[in-house]
């Protein structure tokens, strides 16, 4: 489990960790808390909203809410009684919201919106395990083939395309250190955090 404060607020349980500590901390000493990383938090906030609205259309209970080194995760009540097609639709959610929200800010001129837009809705789909994008995949594995465990292969997968990302990032220097910080925070989070 990782390190964290958490407290409680009307039975929703709300949790800061280290990993989103640690990303922030290191976006200010690199002088890169800009209008970039204020469109990134509005965008990741804009994000979960789009969750819980589904959540709320579908009957789904928020149980919590965590800030992690890859932004914002919630948690609800268990969605493995629920079809699996609600599933899907809460957690595509999050990524159309981002879309919608690149599309409309694009057309208003809002090119630096957008780009945060575009660029969290691609990285929430990626395959890894917290992310939406291995959410997804997971459900439909688990719906296509009930009887199999997918957790181990999702834990492979996460340091596979995790730490193959963070080292193509390194060696092609097109990001800076954040990047595949974040990378590694999240594979170790989602690893051992269990919200």
């Amino acid at each position: 489990m990782s390190c964290g404060i958490d407290f409680y607020a009307k039975g929703v349980r709300f949790r800061l960790t280290f990993g989103f500590l640690a990303v922030w901390a290191m976006i200010l000493l690199q002088s890169a808390f800009s209008d970039t990383a204020m469109a990134a938090l509005a965008a990741c906030l804009l994000h979960e909203l789009g969750h819980m609205g589904a959540m709320g259309l579908s009957g789904v209970k928020i149980r919590g809410l965590t800030f992690y080194s890859g932004g914002i995760r919630l948690k609800s009540e268990s969605l493995a009684l629920r079809r699996t097609g609600t599933e899907v639709f809460i957690l595509a959610a999050g990524p159309f919201v981002n879309l919608l929200l690149a599309v409309i800010s694009g057309a208003l001129g809002f090119g630096i919106f957008a780009g945060v837009n575009i660029s969290l809705m691609l990285f929430n789909l990626l395959p890894l395990s917290m992310l939406d994008g291995g959410r997804i995949m997971a459900a439909l594995l688990e719906h296509i083939c009930p009887l199999k465990d997918i957790a181990s292969a999702q834990r492979i997968t996460d340091i596979l395309f995790g730490g193959g990302m963070t080292v193509f990032f390194i060696l092609s220097g097109s990001a800076g250190f954040t990047l595949p910080l974040t990378m590694a925070l999240m594979i170790a989070e989602g690893l051992w955090d269990t919200v």
